[in-house]
């Protein structure tokens, strides 16, 4: 009998303890703020052009943007909202907590008559003959459909074969093509740089910094 009491104090004890644990850490819980979704598409819009502002958050929010743009303000805990903006705008979220407020920011870009934006991935080494190659995708969420390349251009000191859908331009050192002209930017892109004569893998990582890209010129399309 004294066995089976002492088993029922330390369940006792454990359960008055489980409580109280509760109880304090319940007003921290309570008063941090969370965000649990923050997403802004598309990220890259032209002129005239809305994005789409989704958000969940522990409780009322405050959206701004810099610059400001109409209808920014106050709002529910989760909700959406469409904007047009008609510069790159930074969408800021932010939600108060009694102990710990929460924030998060979204950067829009808004493309002119024409604009020069890096692109590319990281870089991995092999193959017979051995290259290194980056694969980089932007999707529709990312990039509005009007968007169209210019020319890419080739900042490294070696050649690259840049591929997109059915077309593969090989592009001089210090180079640049207009092979992808009026090709849309969404898609999936490879860029590639075969390896010299007794270059290693490791030697060309290292000069490309473990890094593809391309500089690409791009503007809207109708």
């Amino acid at each position: 009998m004294s066995l089976c009491w002492a088993n029922r104090e330390k369940l006792r004890t454990h359960d008055r303890l489980l409580v109280l644990t509760t109880l304090l850490l319940t007003p921290f819980i309570a008063g941090c703020a969370q965000i649990k979704l923050f997403s802004v598409a598309p990220s890259t819009v032209c002129p005239g052009e809305t994005v789409q502002i989704d958000w969940k958050a522990s409780d009322r929010v405050m959206l701004n943007a810099v610059p400001s743009v109409e209808g920014v303000g106050e709002g529910p805990p989760e909700g959406s909202r469409s904007f047009m903006p008609t510069e790159n705008t930074r969408f800021i979220l932010n939600v108060p907590g009694l102990l710990k407020s929460a924030q998060r920011e979204w950067d829009v870009t808004v493309i002119p008559s024409q604009s020069s934006r890096l692109l590319g991935g990281v870089a991995q080494c092999g193959g017979n003959p051995p290259f290194a190659s980056a694969s980089f995708s932007i999707q529709q969420k990312d990039s509005s459909s009007r968007v169209r390349a210019v020319s890419v251009g080739n900042n490294y000191h070696r050649h690259l074969v840049v591929s997109k859908d059915d077309i593969e331009v090989e592009i001089p050192p210090d180079g640049s093509t207009d092979g992808f002209k009026n090709a849309s930017v969404i898609g999936t892109w490879t860029i590639r740089t075969p390896l010299g004569t007794n270059e290693a893998c490791e030697n060309v990582l290292d000069a490309i910094r473990n890094r593809l890209t391309i500089k690409t010129q791009m503007s809207c399309g109708e």
